[in-house]
Parts: C-alpha cells; sequence; structure tokens
C-alpha cells in the first residue's frame, strides 16, 4: 500500500493536467473517426470505453517514467524542497538511490507492457525526449526549447492514446488518416505556443535551479501576453477548423482574462489547471459534427 502511495505521489500533481486531457483526446479523436467513417474502419463505441483503461495506463505510465526521471535530478529536488515539498524524495519516502534502481526497473517493464498495446514506437520516443529533457537539462536554458521539446511529448502522448483507443477488438490496429495526423500536429502547435503557461506558477523554483523560462527571461507581465494571445487566436481557429464556437472561444477568454489579471502563485496555478481544461475543450471538438449521433437530443443538435 505504501509503495502504490509513493507511486502515485511521483505523478500526482501531473495527473489531471496530463493523464486526463491526453485520454479525452484519444477518445474523443477515435471515436470521430469512427464516427466519420460509419463505424467501418474504428472499433465500435462499446470497444472504445473498454479500451479507456489501456489508454490511461500508456499515458501514465510514461508520465512515471518522466517524474521519476525528473524528480531524482539535484536541481528539481531543491526546487521541490521550496515549492512540492510533498512530493516523495523531499518528504523522504525514498531515497535518490531507490529512485534510480526503480526507474531502472520500471523503464523496460513500461516499455513492454506499452509493446503489448502497440505504442512501443511512441513509449522509446518519449523515454528519449525524457533523457534531453530532464538529463540534458534540455528545457533550462531556453523556453522556446523548452516548448518545442513539450510540444513533441504531447504528439507522442496524444498519438499513443490515440493508437491505443483506436485498436479493434481482433487486435488489428485501425488506420489513421492524413486529416488526423495534421489535427495531432496542430495541438502540438497549440502547445509549443503556450505552455509558458505553466511556468508563472513555479518561478520561485525556477529561479532556485536558474532555469530560463518566459516569466524570467522577458518578466511577467510580458510573458503573460506571450500566453493570452496564441490563446485567443487558437480558440477562433479551432472554432472555425470545427464550426464549434461557444465552448473554446468562452473558455479560451476566461483564460485570456485570469492570466493577464490574476496573478500570484495561487490563482496561476488554477490559470494552469484552467489552461488544461481548455486545451481539453480543444480536444472534443472532432466530435462536434456528430453531436447529434453521440449525444440524440434535439437542444445538442445543430
Amino acid at each position: 500500500m505504501r509503495f502504490s502511495r509513493t507511486l502515485w505521489l511521483f505523478t500526482q500533481d501531473d495527473f489531471d493536467t496530463f493523464v486526463f486531457p491526453n485520454t479525452i483526446y484519444g477518445i474523443s479523436t477515435a471515436l470521430s473517426n469512427n464516427l466519420q467513417m460509419q463505424n467501418a474502419l474504428g472499433p465500435s463505441i462499446g470497444a472504445l470505453i473498454k479500451r479507456l483503461p489501456l489508454v490511461i495506463f500508456f499515458n501514465w505510465s510514461n508520465l512515471l517514467i518522466f517524474d521519476l526521471a525528473n524528480q531524482r535530478i539535484p536541481d528539481s529536488l531543491k526546487e521541490d524542497l521550496i515549492i512540492k515539498p510533498w512530493r516523495p524524495l523531499p518528504a523522504r519516502r525514498i531515497n535518490q538511490r531507490q529512485m534510480r534502481h526503480l526507474l531502472l526497473v520500471a523503464m523496460p517493464i513500461v516499455l513492454a507492457l506499452n509493446s503489448m498495446f502497440g505504442v512501443w514506437k511512441e513509449t522509446t520516443l518519449l523515454f528519449n525526449l525524457t533523457w534531453i529533457y530532464n538529463d540534458l537539462r534540455g528545457g533550462d536554458d531556453n523556453w522556446l526549447v523548452r516548448n518545442l521539446i513539450l510540444a513533441f511529448a504531447f504528439f507522442l502522448y496524444n498519438l499513443g492514446s490515440l493508437k491505443v483507443a483506436s485498436k479493434k477488438t481482433d487486435g488489428v490496429e485501425s488506420a489513421l488518416d492524413t486529416t488526423t495526423y495534421a489535427w495531432t500536429a496542430s495541438i502540438s502547435a497549440i502547445i509549443f505556443t503556450t505552455m509558458q503557461v505553466q511556468d508563472l506558477k513555479d518561478q520561485e523554483g525556477d529561479r532556485a535551479r536558474a532555469r530560463h523560462t518566459a516569466p524570467i527571461d522577458l518578466g511577467d507581465s510580458a510573458a503573460r501576453w506571450t500566453i493570452a494571445v496564441p490563446i485567443l487566436v487558437w480558440s477562433m481557429v479551432c472554432a472555425l477548423i470545427w464550426h464549434s464556437f461557444v465552448l473554446p472561444v468562452m473558455i479560451g477568454l476566461f483564460v485570456t482574462y485570469r492570466v493577464l489579471r490574476k496573478r500570484g502563485v495561487k490563482e496561476d496555478r488554477r490559470s494552469w489547471k484552467l489552461w488544461f481544461l481548455w486545451t481539453a475543450v480543444l480536444y472534443l471538438l472532432p466530435l462536434a459534427p456528430y453531436t447529434g449521433r453521440v449525444f440524440p437530443f434535439p437542444y445538442l443538435q445543430s
């Protein structure tokens, strides 16, 4: 029980902001493809629901590897002692040697299990990005490079989630078309241009480890505008693409307002959470043309 609790604590802070949205992306895009193809090429809705735990596991297991690699680094420990002292290492539930051994054991297990789901390529590439981001400190010297690494990681998380969700009951992987890959790449572009929202809440810790982030390099006010403007633009672009305006634009406007007007660690953390809610709404947009079939109620039909 203690071991399970320790594993959860490694990923607790990131579960609802990484695992939850990426799972939504995989399920909603697979369902959209299924409806578009009239069930000919994809799994049934029932099969998608059954594969939901596997999609969650793909995301959580790869997140666990990233968090183990990230939180064992001395600079990360220094940061966590300031802003996240409840994590296993600063809370002394585990020491650095045990953490390294856990990572060495977890990596082949996670790769083997995800290979069974048909996403070994995505998992292997995520391992490489984890090494670049953490051990090579690829995200410490330039916040744009950091955003680029994270955008590529989200591409792999979302694509892997979609592949796991889209696998048919006979084990055959459903074919993904060009539009699906283009939409997945578009989501990564959104991540690249707005991911600095996560740095607003961590400025004290980032200064402690001499990390170059948008709020530190550009100043707090200027950094907020680099987040607000892309959120507004992407809200409108995605609404136009999928012909669904209410939710993405309203939530985009609300997140923009909070980023520009609400400041302080507590408020910035809430804005960060709401930013992930906004991305989750964007992930649902491929279902917009089919709301009348997914939710057969007259007031939901266009």
